[in-house]
């Protein structure tokens, strides 16, 4: 018997495997993509269940005359992936990493505020994400999981980025058979 796809599951996937893609180091431009299909998933399911998102908090910094979708998410990179009708011969500077990681966390982060569980990748990225950028970690529950990111991955803030990358792939491979995290009911299957 076949499962049916949902948004959910398939936002899921999308973020999983654009996950699993950065960690591997490979292509940017299907990993911003496939991040970036699964945030706008995940945005307006959050939105739909009245759930308070890493994304609306964003939301309230974005400066007045923009919009986080429209002038952070979608433009430039994510129009032209999608797009040539009206510039068949245009040309972009490479994507920033930073954008690509920050497009990875809001979608991962709001996936866990919606969902209360998520497959090990999504984990495995939230803490490599909060290990490399401790100060995006809010005070108000850093205490405890500050010192346990910290902990998990020490000093990965003055690494290279292939080294960062390099530890996290190490660290979802670790997790992915580590069968305490497999049986926590906060884990979830990237397919289920």
């Amino acid at each position: 018997m076949t499962v049916p796809l949902t948004k959910v599951s398939v936002a899921r996937r999308q973020l999983t495997t654009a996950i699993e893609l950065f960690f591997a180091n490979r292509d940017i431009v299907s990993i911003y993509s496939l991040a970036a299909n699964a945030w706008e998933v995940i945005d307006e399911l959050c939105r739909h269940a009245e759930v308070s998102s890493m994304s609306e908090q964003t939301r309230q910094n974005v400066p007045d005359g923009k919009d986080l979708k429209r002038s952070y998410i979608n433009s430039p990179y994510r129009n032209f992936f999608k797009h040539a009708e009206n510039d068949a011969e245009a040309a972009l500077e490479p994507i920033p990493t930073s954008q690509v990681e920050s497009v990875l966390f809001l979608a991962t982060e709001d996936y866990l505020r919606l969902n209360k569980r998520a497959p090990i990748q999504l984990q495995v990225f939230q803490v490599w994400y909060l290990a490399k950028y401790p100060e995006k970690l809010d005070p108000a529950v850093a205490g405890e999981l500050a010192t346990t990111i910290q902990k998990t991955l020490p000093d990965i803030s003055i690494q290279t980025h292939v080294e960062q990358l390099a530890r996290g792939a190490d660290l979802l491979a670790q997790a992915l058979c580590d069968p305490e995290i497999l049986a926590d009911p906060r884990t979830e299957a990237a397919s289920e």
